[in-house]
């Protein structure tokens, strides 16, 4: 038995996956342009929330914060100021004395944001699916490659037990 390698195959997992649960920017042109467009819509949206948070509206504020409330940037407002700031309603405070709110500002940004999100999702499910075909392409060479590579294991543990019990071949 042997082990074989694609070094193809594997210079583009690598590329493409940097963890289990992140895939690299480069690992498409079109993944790192959505991820581009989303590092800019966050900034459009956050630039325009501290005009709020740093502006005339302040004293409507709870608190001079931009958060996030069901996946959507929002600012904390007092419930007597409701009718001040125009936007969507995300949330309320455990007392009432705060409304989350979507300045209608940001909403389309924060729409923005939720479709490329998804856009994101969708090119990340068809980078796996490309490379679980071209490993599908491999599935002969892997399974011998890893019965191989599961022979040498057992071999290595049985002279390691063998080492450590300063073992030596029955006569």
């Amino acid at each position: 038995d042997r082990i074989l390698v694609s070094r193809t195959l594997e210079e583009k997992i690598k590329k493409a996956i940097i963890s289990e649960d992140m895939i690299a920017d480069e690992a498409s042109p079109e993944l790192a342009e959505i991820r581009r467009k989303i590092r800019n819509t966050n900034n459009k949206i956050k630039d325009t929330l501290q005009s709020f948070v740093g502006g005339n509206k302040i004293k409507y504020l709870q608190e001079n914060i931009v958060t996030m409330r069901n996946g959507r940037y929002v600012v904390p407002v007092k419930a007597e100021y409701k009718n001040e700031m125009k936007g969507l309603v995300h949330d309320t405070s455990s007392s009432g004395a705060t409304l989350f709110i979507e300045p209608m500002a940001v909403v389309e940004a924060n729409n923005e944001l939720k479709s490329l999100a998804a856009a994101e999702e969708h090119e990340i499910e068809r980078i796996l699916a490309e490379l679980s075909g071209m490993a599908g392409e491999f599935e002969d060479t892997i399974k011998i490659s890893f019965e191989s590579a599961t022979m040498l294991d057992l071999h290595f543990a049985k002279a390691h037990l063998a080492y450590k019990m300063k073992a030596s071949r029955p006569i």
